[in-house]
C-alpha cells in the first residue's frame, strides 16, 4: 500500500499538503499558548519553585498516580483508562506525524521486543480509551450527575478522543487487511482488519488513507481547540499539580502591610492582581463540579458554588487578554474590570466558610479560599466594603483584642480555684502554654471546656501556664474575613508577648487557633510546637498518665472539624479519646473524616448572617443526626455553638451536643 501522503490534490503533491497542515497548526497552537502565557507573566510574581523533590514526588501521585481521582471510583476508572491511553497512544500519533513528514521514517526499535510491546499496549490501551469515553458517556449523558457541568464542549472533546483512537484502528486494520503489516503485535487492530476481509486493494488504500488524514487533521483541530476551552487542563494540568501549593492548607498568604506606596493594591481588585499561580489555577479547571458536591453553601443553596466563581473569573481573564496584553501606551492597556461585582457578586465572597472541601475534591490541586480571601481583602482594606454584622467584631479585636468586645480583664476568670498560673509569674516553671482562645476564655460553655481540659492535665501531672489578660486573639476570623492589617497586630503582639516569655510549646482546644499559631504565626516569627488538647490528651491516655475509668454512658455522632480534620490531617485522636471512655459509643455520619461538612462558622461567618437558603449548622445537624443519635460530639468551640444551636432552633431539646472534653474529663473523675 503506497503511504496516506503519496499522490497529489489539485496538483499539489500530498507531502507539501501535509507539511503546509503542519505548520500552520503547530504555529497557531504556540501562538495560542505563549499568550495564554504571556497573560500569566502579568500576574503578581509568586515564588513556587523550591523543595523540587517534594514537587516531584507530588506530581507522581497525583497526577500520574491520579490519587485524588479515586474519591469517585468509577470516575476514577474511566479517567484513568483515558488519561494512559492517551499518553500511550500519544507516541503513535507523533510517529504518524513524522511518517507524513518524513517519508520512510519509522519509529526506532520498531522491530525488537521492546516495539512489539510498544503496539501491543498502544493497540489495547486504544480499546481502553473507547471503553473509558463509553463510561463517561453514560456518566455524562445518562447519569447526569448534579456537579457536573454540561457543555457543549465536553462532548466535543469526547469527540475528538474517540475520532483519535478509531482512525489508527481502522488505518492499521486496513494495512493488516491488505496484507501490509504484521498484526502479530496488534490483537485490536487484528480483529478491525477482520472487518475489512474481502474488500479490494484499492478500497483498502481508501480506507486507510482517509483514516490517516482523519486522524492527524483531528489532532490538529483538538490541539487548537484545547487553549480555548475548560480542556486547557491538558496542557496546564501536570504544570498545575507540580506548582501545587507545598505548604499546610490552612496557611493564607500574607501581605506586606510594612511596605505600601500609594500605588499599592491590597488584595484583589481586578483579574491580573491574582499571582501568576492562582491564574494557572483558573486555566486548570475542567468543571468537573467535585469541588461543589459536598461544599456546605452548595448544598445549602447560597450563590456560592466553587466551579461557578472560578469559571467565571477564568472567562474575565479570556475576556481581558487583549487588553492585557496590549501596549503599556495604550489607553485601555491592562484589567479595567473590578472582579466585585463586576465578576463576582459580593453575596458568593461573603458565603465562603473557608472550610476547604473544594480544594480537597479537585483532583489538580487548584486552591479557591485564597483567591476569595483576597477579594474580602480589597472590599475590606480599600473600600471598607463588608458587611455590617461584622464591624463589631473588628471593632472588639481592634479596641480588646476579641470579638467578643469583651474585657481583656476577664480572659482568666475562668480559672477560678484550678491553681493555673499565669506565665508572667510562674517563672517558667511550665510545659505548655495554654492558649486558651477567645471562646475558650468568655463563652460559658467555652469555659466550662476549658475547666475540664485542665482537670485532665492535672490528673497526669502536666504543668501548664495562661497569658489571661495578655492573650489576645490568635486573629483567624479577622484574616479570613480579609482584615489582613487587624490579623498582623494581633499576631504580631501575641508573637512578641509569647516569645518575651520564652514559650516553646502550646496546646489550645480551638482547632482555628491552632492552625493559626501552628501555620500562619511563623513567617511572623511565632516558631512554636503547637498541639491540638485531644493530640495531648490522646497521648496521655495512651502513656498511662490518665485513665479513663468511669463509665459515661453516651451514644454520639462525632463532627469533624474543617480546621482541626481536613485543614490539619488529625481525625484519629479525638476518635480514640471518645473509644476510649467506658460506655461511649461513636457513630459516624455519611460525610465524615476527608468528607466531613462544616458547621458553617469558619472563615468568620461565625459572626455573620446566614439569610440565604437553607442554614448550614441544621443541614449539618441533621446530616449527623441520621447516623442514629441525636447526640453529639466535636472538638472545636465553634462547632459546639453551631450545632448546639441547631438542635435548639430545630426543637430538639433532648439532644445532647459535648465537647470530647467534657466526656474524657467526666471519665476521669469517675
Amino acid at each position: 500500500m503506497h503511504h496516506a501522503t503519496a499522490g497529489s490534490f489539485l496538483g499539489i503533491s500530498g507531502v507539501v499538503w501535509f507539511w503546509v497542515l503542519t505548520l500552520v497548526s503547530v504555529g497557531w497552537v504556540v501562538l495560542s499558548l505563549s499568550r495564554r502565557f504571556q497573560v500569566l507573566r502579568a500576574g503578581r510574581p509568586e515564588y513556587r519553585f523550591d523543595r523540587i523533590g517534594e514537587r516531584i514526588k507530588h506530581l507522581m501521585v497525583y497526577a500520574f498516580g491520579q490519587k485524588k481521582m479515586f474519591d469517585d471510583r468509577f470516575a476514577g476508572l474511566y479517567h484513568l483508562l483515558i488519561f494512559y491511553g492517551f499518553l500511550v497512544v500519544s507516541i503513535r500519533t507523533v510517529t504518524m506525524v513524522i511518517e507524513g513528514l518524513f517519508a520512510g521514517w519509522e519509529l526506532p526499535l520498531l522491530h525488537t521486543p521492546i516495539g512489539h510491546a510498544y503496539l501491543f499496549s498502544k493497540d489495547v490501551f486504544e480499546l481502553l480509551v473507547l471503553v473509558g469515553l463509553a463510561f463517561a458517556i453514560w456518566r455524562r449523558g445518562v447519569q447526569r450527575k448534579d456537579r457536573i457541568v454540561q457543555s457543549f464542549g465536553a462532548w466535543l472533546v469526547i469527540g475528538f478522543i474517540a475520532i483519535l483512537m478509531i482512525t489508527d484502528l481502522t488505518s492499521e486494520g486496513a494495512r493488516i487487511a491488505a496484507g501490509d503489516l504484521d498484526g502479530s503485535y496488534l490483537p485490536i487492530s487484528s480483529l478491525v482488519g477482520g472487518l475489512f476481509a474481502g474488500m479490494s486493494q484499492g478500497a483498502l488504500q481508501f480506507v486507510y488513507s482517509f483514516s490517516w488524514w482523519l486522524h492527524l487533521i483531528t489532532l490538529f483541530a483538538f490541539a487548537n481547540e484545547l487553549p480555548y476551552s475548560k480542556h486547557f487542563h491538558v496542557y496546564t494540568s501536570l504544570f498545575n499539580v507540580f506548582f501545587a501549593n507545598l505548604d499546610a492548607p490552612g496557611k493564607l498568604p500574607s501581605m506586606d502591610l510594612e511596605n505600601i506606596d500609594e500605588d499599592s493594591t491590597f488584595g484583589v481588585a481586578t483579574v491580573t492582581d491574582f499571582t501568576w499561580k492562582q491564574m494557572l489555577d483558573m486555566y486548570t479547571c475542567t468543571e468537573c463540579g467535585r469541588c461543589r458536591e459536598y461544599c456546605p453553601t452548595t448544598i445549602t443553596e447560597k450563590p456560592l458554588q466553587p466551579v461557578i466563581y472560578m469559571k467565571s473569573i477564568r472567562d474575565q481573564l479570556y475576556k481581558e487578554q487583549p487588553e492585557i496584553l496590549s501596549d503599556p501606551g495604550e489607553k485601555e492597556h491592562g484589567s479595567q474590570t473590578e472582579m466585585v461585582p463586576a465578576v463576582v457578586d459580593p453575596e458568593v465572597i461573603w458565603a465562603c466558610t473557608t472550610c476547604r472541601w473544594c480544594e480537597r475534591a479537585c483532583p489538580l490541586d487548584i486552591t479557591y479560599v485564597d483567591k476569595l480571601v483576597e477579594m474580602r481583602r480589597n472590599l475590606v482594606l480599600e473600600k471598607a466594603e463588608f458587611p455590617e454584622e461584622a464591624q463589631p467584631a473588628f471593632r472588639g479585636y481592634e479596641v480588646n483584642g476579641n470579638p467578643w468586645q469583651l474585657p481583656a480583664e476577664e480572659r482568666g476568670n475562668w480559672v477560678d480555684d484550678l491553681g493555673v498560673p499565669l506565665v508572667s509569674e510562674a517563672g517558667g516553671d511550665f510545659e505548655y502554654l495554654f492558649f486558651v482562645g477567645s471562646p475558650g476564655s468568655y463563652d460559658d460553655h467555652g469555659k466550662k471546656v476549658s475547666q475540664a481540659f485542665v482537670k485532665i492535665l492535672k490528673e497526669a501531672g502536666v504543668k501548664i501556664a495562661i497569658l489571661g489578660p495578655e492573650e489576645l486573639s490568635s486573629g483567624d476570623a479577622a484574616r479570613r474575613l480579609g482584615n489582613e492589617y487587624l490579623f498582623q497586630m494581633l499576631a504580631q503582639q501575641n508573637i512578641e508577648t509569647m516569645n518575651g516569655y520564652g514559650v516553646k510549646k502550646i496546646v489550645t482546644n480551638c482547632p482555628h487557633v491552632f492552625n493559626t499559631l501552628a501555620n500562619e504565626y511563623p513567617e511572623f516569627g511565632g516558631e512554636y510546637e503547637v498541639v491540638h488538647g485531644t493530640q495531648l490528651v490522646a497521648d496521655l491516655v495512651r502513656s498511662g498518665r490518665v485513665k479513663l475509668s468511669g463509665t459515661v454512658e453516651a451514644d454520639v455522632a462525632y463532627h469533624d472539624p474543617c480546621y482541626l480534620g481536613r485543614t490539619n490531617g488529625e481525625y484519629d485522636a479525638p476518635r480514640f479519646l471518645l473509644k476510649a471512655i467506658p460506655g461511649v459509643r461513636v457513630r459516624e455520619a455519611e460525610l465524615h473524616r476527608e468528607t466531613s461538612m462544616c458547621c458553617g462558622a469558619g472563615g468568620g461567618r461565625m459572626w455573620l448572617e446566614e439569610d440565604l437558603g437553607e442554614r448550614i449548622n441544621q443541614t449539618r445537624f441533621k446530616q449527623l443526626e441520621a447516623s442514629g443519635t441525636r447526640d453529639t460530639a466535636v472538638a472545636c468551640p465553634y462547632c459546639f455553638s453551631m450545632l448546639s444551636d441547631a438542635q435548639n432552633e430545630l426543637g430538639h431539646e433532648q439532644a445532647n451536643t459535648w465537647d470530647v472534653m467534657e466526656l474524657v474529663a467526666k471519665s476521669v473523675a469517675g
